[in-house]
């Protein structure tokens, strides 16, 4: 080899070093060229974790390596339509926003069987069956609202002491359904449909909405689900500085809504509509996802979170629904 070659290999290993240095501490520090805007962006990422697990993740369109859980790392800032599947499952689709520095999470994502198996638990209900006593184990605390003074109390099934709870009367005329959370949060529903929740602070309640048909505590205590006939409705409870109270507007039906009850995650719900029984997730990015779990005539559901099933009652007969 000549000294010319030497000294020409040299320049270009030295050339390729200053030229390579540049884009190794750039990549390192989590930057990518945008081809777009012809320049160097910080990026971003997506965590994705889904039930059941190890579903397929496609990124516009593109099917990535790894499955659920996954961290999909140095993406461009920018939106992305994420679809996650899974065979003989529903697709979840989503359009999310991914920024600089910053993971976006997608931790909620439930996948519902395209055939969900369908058991009949009992042929035929006796007259006395209640589905919420099937599904609950009775609460040794009782809330009541005392006559003829409207005020609210808290008692044991033995009577053995009494509380009083709110501080002033309710309006009178009415008959009230009591409703409480296992933390003891306290909302009552009048005949009317007039809700109102307890102040924990005041000891009164305030009312909330109008032309409710049913409600139900989460049960991680932070939000209260009710439902009129066209809409269903979350109501984020608060009780901390970082989280203020609010109310929020999952959906709006065209068809009437008989039943909305709590999914086990606390991030969906199950509803049901004249011929079908739906789930509605509570993320909000983009459209949500609400997928049909099977046509039924229920006349009632409930959601048992001791064998993970959800039942149902149609022509006097208990079925049961696992949802994995």
């Amino acid at each position: 080899m000549t000294r010319t070659t030497r000294r020409i290999i040299m320049i270009g290993a030295v050339l390729f070093f200053v030229l390579a240095t540049p884009m190794v501490l750039l990549y390192s520090w989590g930057y990518s060229f945008d081809w777009q805007e012809k320049n160097f962006v910080l990026t971003g990422g997506l965590y994705l974790k889904s039930i059941p697990k190890k579903a397929e993740i496609y990124v516009n369109d593109q099917l990535q390596n790894e499955q659920t859980p996954v961290f999909v790392k140095r993406l461009l800032p920018k939106e992305y339509q994420i679809r996650v599947s899974l065979p003989d499952y529903h697709s979840w689709q989503k359009t999310l926003k991914v920024e600089s520095r910053i993971v976006t999470e997608a931790k909620n994502i439930l996948l519902i069987p395209l055939s969900p198996k369908i058991e009949v638990v009992n042929p035929e209900l006796p007259l006395n069956f209640s589905l919420k006593d099937f599904v609950q184990e009775e609460s040794e605390i009782i809330f009541y609202v005392h006559q003829p003074s409207q005020i609210l109390y808290k008692t044991n099934k033995e009577g053995s002491f009494r509380e009083q709870i709110s501080s002033t009367p309710l309006p009178w005329g009415h008959q009230y359904r009591v409703f409480a959370s296992s933390n003891e949060q306290i909302a009552l529903l009048d005949e009317e449909g007039q809700l109102c929740l307890l102040n924990p602070k005041t000891k009164e309640f305030d009312s909330i909405n109008q032309n409710v048909q049913g409600l139900e505590f989460s049960n991680n205590n932070r939000r209260l689900l009710y439902y009129t006939s066209s809409e269903i409705w979350i109501h984020h409870l608060g009780g901390s500085d970082e989280i203020a109270e609010s109310k929020e507007l999952v959906t709006r039906l065209s068809q009437e809504i008989k039943q909305a009850i709590w999914y086990k995650t606390n991030e969906h719900i199950i509803f049901s509509i004249e011929g079908n029984i739906k789930i509605v997730e509570l993320d909000s990015r983009g459209d949500r996802n609400i997928i049909s779990i099977t046509e039924s005539q229920a006349q009632e559901i409930a959601y048992s979170a001791r064998d993970e099933k959800l039942y149902f009652i149609q022509n006097n007969q208990l079925m049961g629904i696992g949802l994995e």
